[in-house]
């Protein structure tokens, strides 16, 4: 916003030098730099410009309407062509610098009554061709030469934030001579434009800058257009050069004893004291005050402290879920099935409010059966159930009766001695697992933080307004930087932030757009993507059952990974759902972790080996896509057999070897190159190799993998349906195409 601000005094002022003589020469390649970097900036600069010309100079309105009206053109037809990568254009500079030649000589004759003599004009009009290609070669060239980029960021080069400090000086030098021609209140405004820079340069660079352009503006107006109070102006920038709370009070207070001096210039310290009052009310607003190198490792560190905590609570989340899910004995759960089978078939197969009920209550109606059967009926009436099933008094009567057989509140059916034994196994298991995620966790190598506070440093310098920059990891070959980054477009920006970070880290990036919201960009940098995943799913429960005891995740995770998973519980219907649903929000749960798949899924069969209830298990069949590898891992525990279709008609499988999660100490994994085309199908024992002639369902496959990936499924899940098979199971697939991206 500052900046806009910053825009159009410059816009309003600079204009002024019309009155000196020197027509458009200082005013047009300041003009032209501005647009070429935002086409939207004319909203800004004409209309204050506009302004300007209304009141101080009317004469020059026309010539002006027709100027700005020359340059708009002009703006387009540049952006179109270059945008269009037209060989028409290959030099735009030339012909800008050709523009101002022509506007400033076609306004020599219109106005040849013009203060200055014709050698000056001639000599400014140069100087105005000059002034436009410093700016546009040597300020505004990092933004276009992405080479020239590289070689300053790759020698660690502090040139490209003095260009910029060199830029607003430079503008603001000239907009400060240009407003000397207007006096207000007996006061030369020059002085009022001169402090308000003095103060803003001071206050954003904290260094000498604001004092060199103190320098140079009272040297220009005391000695050459002899404004003695100009003065002031390097006092001013002394002042603001120092960060402290106290500036404004020691700045005002030192204004007043100028005014109570009765000195005849008492207007101008007026004027300067309700300006630095302004100033600092829009500074703490819109000016970020940069922060010293040690305090901005210090701040990444505790962000980085931050995320490891973050990280220990998702991991005592997993446990929680365990806990919550696998608390009961196997004695108890074998006869807490058995009630909820006979209250299913006595009140809910009779039902006609069954099919709602199980599609909308899906994932909680394994929870309510249990707390109806232990009596927990409290628990029940916080929610909407009672009042939605129709039978909900017939379902309390009946477990009260079946408590009279079996005392389903009671869960102490284990001896003593297993349950100490079993609680000696936890506490292993729990060790054990701890033991592998400290190790995952400890073994990555950290990259260096200051490369990545150069990152952002090098963003501010080039003057994009930053709102949000984070760094969520910084191992590598496993980064994520998450950027948030305001009134730019995402291809402008992508290449810019892709080589900065490409340098500075010394490996290949990738920059993701995740989302756009109002004008600001949410921007991912990690390694390099090398492939693309579309993919598609579907279920299908068995025919005599309301519900599938299959169940799937699909998880695409910020760090360019993305999970397929596929669990069958055992059995058919609500047990074998709430097993493989357990076993998928368990899997969901430790992946957030953040560390290797593999080690992950150690610790989650640590945690099923110690269960005490073994006869009851899910099979587990994950996939894990790394698209910065173009890799696939394969993790079987019981699953189906995985079918690569490749584009040459070759097709590769995946077969299990491995027995379900909790019974084999060891979690054995595939891993795959992937190519360009390569069709996966991950499916549960109800499709492939369910059916009578597998081939042809091979070869079906084979003729419909150029389909979309949702056309497959519903192709494959249609194909089963119609064929004869072996036996009748809940079916659920998975279908996905690998692309190089």
């Amino acid at each position: 916003m500052l900046k806009k601000i910053n825009m159009i005094i410059i816009s309003f002022f600079l204009i002024l030098t019309l009155k000196g003589g020197y027509l458009f020469c200082l005013y047009l390649p300041v003009v032209l730099f501005y647009l070429f970097q935002d086409r939207k900036n004319m909203y800004y600069i004409y209309p204050a410009s506009l302004t300007c010309i209304l009141i101080f100079m009317k004469e020059y309105l026309i010539i002006y309407l027709v100027l700005i009206f020359s340059i708009t053109l002009l703006i387009i037809f540049l952006k179109s062509k270059l945008k269009n990568n037209s060989k028409i254009i290959k030099y735009p500079t030339i012909i800008c610098a050709t523009f101002i030649f022509l506007v400033n000589t076609i306004s020599l004759f219109l106005y040849p009554k013009t203060p200055l003599d014709l050698y000056l004009k001639i000599i400014f009009l140069f100087l105005s061709i000059l002034i436009y290609l410093f700016l546009d070669i040597y300020l505004n060239k990092p933004l276009k030469d992405i080479k020239a980029l590289k070689e300053k960021l790759f020698e660690n080069d502090h040139s490209i934030k003095n260009t910029y400090i060199y830029l607003e000086i430079l503008i603001a030098v000239l907009t400060c001579y240009a407003s000397s021609y207007i006096t207000f209140l007996n006061v030369n405004l020059s002085i009022v434009v001169g402090s308000y820079f003095a103060m803003y340069l001071s206050r954003k660079y904290q260094n000498i800058y604001g004092l060199l352009f103190s320098l140079i503006i009272v040297v220009i107006e005391f000695f050459f257009l002899n404004i003695k109070e100009s003065i002031i102006i390097i006092t001013l920038a002394g002042i603001y050069s120092i960060r402290s709370i106290y500036t404004i009070g020691i700045l005002n207070i030192y204004l007043i004893i100028l005014i109570l001096s009765n000195d005849s210039t008492k207007a101008t310290y007026i004027i300067i004291m309700l300006l630095s009052i302004i100033f600092e009310i829009m500074a703490h607003f819109l000016i970020r005050t940069p922060m010293k190198q040690g305090d901005e490792y210090k701040e990444m560190h505790q962000r980085a402290q931050k995320n490891v905590n973050d990280e220990i609570l998702k991991f005592t989340s997993f446990l929680d879920h365990f806990v919550v899910g696998f608390q009961n004995p196997k004695g108890f759960n074998e006869k807490l099935s058995s009630g909820i089978k006979t209250i299913v078939d006595k009140h809910c197969n009779s039902c006609h409010n069954q099919k709602n009920c199980f599609k909308q209550n899906k994932s909680s109606l394994f929870n309510i059966f249990k707390n109806v059967l232990t009596l927990q009926i409290d628990t029940i009436k916080e929610s909407n159930f009672p009042h939605e099933c129709p039978k909900y008094q017939s379902l309390v009567n009946t477990s009260k009766l079946l408590n009279e057989k079996i005392n389903y509140t009671s869960q102490n059916l284990e001896k003593k001695d297993a349950n100490n034994y079993i609680l000696l196994a936890q506490i292993n298991g729990v060790s054990n697992a701890l033991k592998n995620y400290v190790v995952d966790t400890t073994s990555k190598v950290e990259l260096n933080y200051q490369n990545l506070y150069l990152a952002k440093d090098y963003l501010l310098n080039l003057e994009y307004y930053l709102t949000y920059y984070e760094v969520i990891r910084s191992y590598e070959n496993d980064f994520l930087i998450k950027i948030g980054i305001k009134n730019v477009r995402f291809e402008e920006v992508k290449p810019i932030i892709n080589t900065i970070f490409e340098t500075i880290l010394n490996c290949d990036v990738s920059v993701e757009l995740i989302k756009e919201e109002n004008t600001t960009l949410y921007i991912h940098v990690m390694p390099k993507l090398i492939i693309d995943v579309t993919y598609a799913y579907g279920n299908m429960p068995a025919d005599t059952q309301v519900i599938s005891g299959d169940n799937y995740l699909v998880k695409e995770q910020d760090n360019g990974h993305i999970l397929f998973a596929i669990s069958d519980g055992m059995g058919k219907g609500y047990s074998a759902f709430y097993e493989s649903d357990m076993t998928l929000k368990l899997v969901d749960d430790i992946v957030k972790l953040n560390i290797d798949p593999a080690t992950s899924l150690e610790i989650l069969n640590t945690f099923y080996t110690v269960q005490d209830y073994l006869e009851r298990y899910a099979t587990l069949d994950l996939l894990d896509i790394n698209r910065h590898l173009a890799t696939a891992t394969f993790y079987k525990m019981a699953a189906n057999t995985t079918y690569i279709f490749k584009q040459n008609g070759k097709i590769d499988k995946i077969i299990n070897k491995s027995l379900p999660l909790g019974i084999e100490e060891e979690v054995d994994q595939i891993t795959y190159e992937l190519e360009n085309g390569d069709l996966i199908i991950m499916s549960s024992d109800g499709i492939l190799e369910n059916l009578i002639d597998n081939n042809k369902l091979e070869a079906f496959i084979s003729e419909t993998k150029n389909l979309l990936p949702q056309q497959i499924v519903y192709e494959i899940l249609n194909y089963t349906s119609t064929h004869d098979i072996k036996v009748k199971d809940d079916m659920t697939i998975i279908v996905l195409k690998i692309h190089k991206k």
